[in-house]
């Protein structure tokens, strides 16, 4: 897939965990292990996890997050905050797993 233009946040769900160079990826606040928000925003890939704990991961790039992207029409969102809400990462959802 092509990569987003320059100051383009990417958003995806990812439902399964996460092990960048083999390491297991768990959330601080939490102790998440699956269940994310990649949010890619030009080269810079971050985590967000249902609690809203979030951070940058330097051990994922784009590639992960690309191979992740399900195909279809993409979403535009007024705000970061209407994004989080509309996709069950603001908060709501802390401590539960879909997927």
């Amino acid at each position: 897939m092509p990569e987003p233009e320059p100051n383009v946040v990417l958003a995806v769900p990812h439902p399964t965990p996460l092990t960048p160079r083999g390491t297991l990826i768990t959330c601080q606040s939490c102790a998440a292990e699956r269940d994310w928000l990649l949010i890619q925003i030009a080269p810079i890939v971050f985590v967000r996890c249902r609690c809203t704990y979030e951070w940058q991961e330097p051990d994922l790039g784009t590639e992960e997050v690309a191979d992740t992207r399900q195909p279809g029409p993409d979403r535009e969102w007024a705000s970061m905050e209407e994004m989080y809400r509309g996709l069950g990462f603001d908060g709501l959802f802390a401590y539960t797993y879909f997927g």
